[in-house]
């Protein structure tokens, strides 16, 4: 049955969706301040509203909020920027605040977020009268884990686990050849132990969240923390930011409410250590706090995100190019992605077909449209940037619709707490939530098929009689 409040509150993000048609601006203009002020309005306000829906959830931490932060960082701190704050970045090319595109850029981020409420709101909360409570056994799960860092060590090689990456040496950001896949599969396992272990000593927890933390697992707790701290100590703050999501999120599901306070404490410390981190991990010399210390120069708030809200350039690179001087690809930028789940499946596909590895996912054609052939670094992606490249407009507003809905179904499962299988997938899409608005719309695809894999032949489970 749905309620007034849920209809009112869908037929306003259907309004807001109509006004911003009504203030559609040309495919390509000049950037207009008043025009940005009106999308980072409608933007603000579907925020709220959202969030008003909301209000009766304690628990901040989770996944809609997560995924928020970092969607309205990547899609909206710079033009928030440049219209109300009258800040512009100094290497104007990074970002193309000055390109044609920003007005249209900025708007169809705007109407992507508003289809995404729309989406996320059309599924009702569920209550039942109690949870399903399981006993676990994971310890074949757990030895799995075991091996897999150990494998992923020895592979990794000494110049990736020093952090030489980032100090100008050859290499990947996850280190190379078999070593990627020990990494990947090493993280998925980490982040379906950490949820079934939670599951299965939620019901210990009183009141002391340090005591409760401690008491779990102590080879989880060995291998999760030293997995952490492994890869901040290399500079490579995504492979950890993704099992502390993971973690905190179903911590505020299962476990103890995070509250606004600790979510915004949370967020200024976080984002502070993983700045340190940035800045100091392409030192030279001394350790990578100390170096980062010693760079940190935070002018304003903004400093704290700019990297990831530098992301925005993908966007206005893929409007300069798409439909203008290319057609949308149809779906065929996903390809990466959907064969990504079958290792060597790519290379495969490539060796088979007449494609190129550009043309195989969105980053890879971003980073061809700036650097070509021979890229020195990878440009990335974004999450509209994804969409619309392959579908155009409609791509924008069907994906970010139905990508609103899988949210709430995941979210819907957190609180019912009834089927095993989507805490699992909740875990997996809360550990790269934050990160999506700069990702792919199937970034969690691959991630959700393993994970899914590993829980169902290494985890056995039992129901408890309550």
């Amino acid at each position: 049955m749905i309620t007034m409040n849920a209809l009112y509150i869908r037929l306003f993000f259907i309004l807001l969706l109509l006004v911003l048609f009504f203030v559609k601006p040309e495919f390509e203009s000049v950037t207009d301040p008043d025009l940005l002020g009106i999308y980072i309005f409608i933007f603000f306000t579907a925020i709220f509203i959202h969030l008003f829906s909301e209000w009766d959830n304690k628990n901040w931490f989770r996944l809609d909020v997560i995924f928020l932060l970092g969607y309205g960082i990547v899609h909206f701190q710079w033009p928030i920027m440049s219209a109300i704050s009258d800040i512009y970045p100094e290497k104007y090319a990074k970002v193309s605040m000055t390109s044609y595109q920003v007005n249209y850029a900025t708007w169809l981020s705007a109407i992507g977020i508003v289809s995404w409420f729309l989406g996320y709101s059309l599924l009702a909360k569920k209550t039942v009268p109690d949870t399903v409570r399981y006993s676990f056994n994971y310890k074949k799960l757990l030895w799995l884990t075991i091996i897999l860092s150990g494998l992923f060590l020895s592979t990794a090689g000494s110049d990736y686990l020093s952090g030489g990456i980032y100090k100008g040496s050859q290499g990947t950001g996850v280190g190379e050849g078999v070593s990627v896949y020990f990494q990947l599969l090493l993280s998925i396992s980490i982040i379906v132990l950490t949820a079934v272990v939670l599951l299965d000593k939620k019901d210990n927890f009183d009141t002391n969240s340090i005591a409760w933390l401690l008491s779990l697992d102590k080879k989880y707790l060995f291998i999760s923390i030293g997995y952490v701290l492994l890869f901040l100590s290399i500079g490579d703050r995504g492979a950890a930011i993704q099992v502390i999501f993971a973690f905190l999120i179903l911590f505020g599901s299962l476990i103890r409410s995070i509250t606004l306070v600790e979510l915004i404490v949370i967020s200024i410390i976080g984002g502070l250590l993983l700045t340190i981190i940035g800045l100091g991990r392409s030192a030279y010399d001394g350790d990578i706090l100390s170096s980062g210390l010693d760079n940190l120069e935070i002018m304003s708030g903004y400093d704290i995100t700019l990297e990831l809200a530098d992301s925005i350039r993908t966007l206005h690179s893929t409007l300069a190019t798409v439909p203008g001087y290319h057609d949308y690809f149809y779906g065929k930028l996903w390809l990466d992605r959907l064969l990504s789940v079958i290792p060597l499946a790519q290379n495969i596909y490539l060796q088979l077909s007449e494609d190129v590895t550009y043309e195989m996912s969105s980053a890879g054609y971003i980073t061809y449209l700036k650097y070509g052939l021979n890229p020195t670094s990878g440009e990335g992606t974004s999450l509209i940037a994804d969409a619309f490249i392959n579908f155009g407009l409609a791509g924008v507003l069907i994906c970010l619709f139905l990508l609103g809905m899988f949210f709430k179904k995941a979210q819907n499962e957190l609180r019912l707490q009834q089927s095993y299988y989507w805490m699992i997938i909740a875990a997996l899409l809360g550990s790269i939530a934050f990160y999506l608005g700069r990702g792919s719309l199937l970034d969690p695809f691959r991630l959700i098929v393993w994970g899914m894999g590993l829980s169902y032949f290494l985890v056995k489970r039992r129901r408890k009689n309550v």
